[in-house]
């Protein structure tokens, strides 16, 4: 990247930061940082040459228009991101293919069956999936669920392991399973799955493990039997 690709990144990240600094839904700036190097690391561990402003500022705005912080109908726009990219002097040419790679990455996105398909949007995607699982997955879950008054486990609300997009994000409100614990037959376990890159799915993998040691010992010092044959089984099932 030349020094005008640096500098425009730069006013990329101040906005992204002013706008998502006081979120604690576990969708905060320190999020899309986290996004934004394991992106670039990805692309650097890529087969395949990628144009490494694209991969960053797809990583860094990737979530200034969630729809479960700003709702679905400015989330369609991308609102945020047009006007950051427009403040940043970002060229029109590479403002589309952007926008083209943010509105393909999610998992909500991925359930309806939509996927990036540029390089830079594939690795930017993966890095997401990445965050929300392994150790600061478990963090950033369990912040979602406090935030949003949801349970922690109850051992009698098991998960709804094929839920649909529509009961996923129904207005953007909880589902009837809906709790930290249940995110992770969910969601989280399934995310390993899902990568699109190389690079991405060795990441996952290292992840993933992390998720399934914790639920172990979990359902262990629980003393929930039930659920850790249920845990097992599920592996089976997505393995």
């Amino acid at each position: 990247m030349n020094d005008r690709q640096i500098a425009q990144l730069e006013v990329v990240k101040t906005k992204v930061r002013q706008l998502l600094g006081g979120d604690n839904s576990g969708h905060a700036d320190d999020h899309v940082e986290r996004v934004a190097l394991l992106a670039e690391r990805f692309a650097n561990e890529c087969s395949e040459s990628v144009n490494l402003q694209e991969v960053l500022l797809t990583a860094w705005l990737h979530d200034v228009d969630d729809y479960k912080l700003v709702g679905k109908t400015q989330a369609e726009k991308l609102t945020n991101a047009v006007d950051i990219m427009a403040q940043a002097e970002i060229a029109d040419d590479l403002s589309q293919v952007v926008l083209e790679n943010i509105a393909a990455i999610g998992y909500s996105k991925r359930l309806n069956g939509k996927q990036p398909q540029r390089l830079a949007g594939k690795l930017a995607s993966d890095a997401d999936m990445c965050d929300a699982i392994g150790a600061v997955g478990i963090e950033r879950a369990l912040a979602y669920a406090c935030h949003h008054g949801g349970r922690i486990f109850d051992p009698k609300v098991w998960p709804n392991v094929n839920l649909a997009a529509h009961e996923y994000n129904a207005d953007g409100n909880t589902h009837d399973t809906d709790g930290f614990i249940n995110h992770f037959f969910e969601k989280l376990l399934k995310l390993k799955g899902l990568m699109l890159t190389e690079p991405g799915r060795i990441e996952a993998e290292n992840r993933h493990q992390i998720m399934v040691d914790f639920l172990r010992a979990y359902f262990r010092e629980k003393n929930a039997s039930d659920w850790s044959e249920f845990l097992e089984e599920y592996l089976r099932s997505v393995d």
